[in-house]
């Protein structure tokens, strides 16, 4: 007499197939791009600020601060790093109805409130790796970058250069 305890080989694989298709389809349905476009963005910011420090620091020339000069297209940034008329790095960056925000003063209002940033939009950053003004004068207090769409994300940028994800103090 033969007893039959538990499945056969046949039944568990076909139980695993079915799981992997249910759950390659619930992933789906719960992960939309459009909810990490905030976020990829920000990313892409911060990282393109803080590679401007970093080349300044290599650079540190007191006459040619390091230029990151962001244009917005339909659907696109260009972030154009340069120092002078050195082409240091250029990158196109696609975003998904993301908003930015910016101040110099307002650091405490939420960041759907304050006024979209006019691009072209320009940072420098001197040799020594701080934030400067075209004019190579450093800046005395943070920029505030915010990212918005279905979620929003803040960016900080300290009069040392030091960019941040996060709320800048005031």
């Amino acid at each position: 007499m033969h007893s039959t305890k538990g499945f056969t080989l046949i039944e568990l694989i076909v139980v695993i197939i079915l799981l992997s298709i249910l759950g390659a389809v619930g992933i789906g349905l719960f992960s939309a791009p459009s909810q990490y476009a905030v976020k990829l963005s920000a990313d892409q910011w911060l990282s393109q600020l803080q590679l401007a420090q970093r080349h300044s620091f290599l650079r540190q020339s007191a006459s040619l601060p390091i230029q990151l000069s962001i244009s917005q297209a339909t659907n696109r940034w260009q972030m154009l790093l340069s120092q002078g008329a050195t082409q240091l790095s250029n990158s196109d960056i696609n975003f998904d109805s993301v908003n930015v925000h910016y101040s110099q003063t307002d650091f405490t209002s939420p960041c759907g409130s304050l006024p979209l940033i006019t691009f072209p939009v320009n940072f420098y950053f001197d040799g020594y790796g701080n934030a400067v003004n075209a004019s190579r004068v450093q800046l005395s207090t943070n920029q505030r970058v915010c990212l918005t769409a279905s979620d929003t994300v803040e960016l900080c940028i300290s009069p040392s250069g030091y960019a941040y994800e996060g709320s800048c103090l005031p």
